[in-house]
């Protein structure tokens, strides 16, 4: 579970976000991230109805997010605000395309350290 500390909450942190932050998108995924003043990252979904009808369905990919963002917070830089959302698409995927097509859009930004 992705600790409480390293995720985004209130409206208004989700509302600075979106009108201050860049914007990235794959196939699978869109991600909008913004530089903050603290020393960790948090994140933030937004999976609506409109994308899977049933509120199971949306909270096993949430789960599945959470799970994947725990383990990428450990090579992320600190110090960013990310809002994730995924695709129609994204709905079929199994746990590793999941990964691997988050990761690589978190890389494309920037937002990993080099070392990975």
């Amino acid at each position: 579970m992705l600790p409480k500390t390293n995720r985004l909450k209130s409206d208004k942190d989700f509302r600075n976000v979106f009108k201050n932050g860049k914007t990235s998108e794959n196939q699978f995924f869109r991600v909008k991230f913004l530089k903050n003043q603290k020393n960790f990252s948090r994140f933030g979904f937004i999976i609506s109805a409109k994308l899977l009808k049933k509120a199971t369905a949306r909270n096993v990919l949430k789960r599945r997010l959470r799970m994947i963002c725990k383990l990428l917070l450990k090579d992320l830089k600190s110090g960013f605000d990310i809002v994730i959302w995924p695709k129609t698409n994204s709905t079929s995927l199994n746990y590793k395309s999941l990964t691997d097509s988050l990761r690589e859009l978190i890389i494309l930004n920037k937002i990993i350290n080099d070392k990975t």
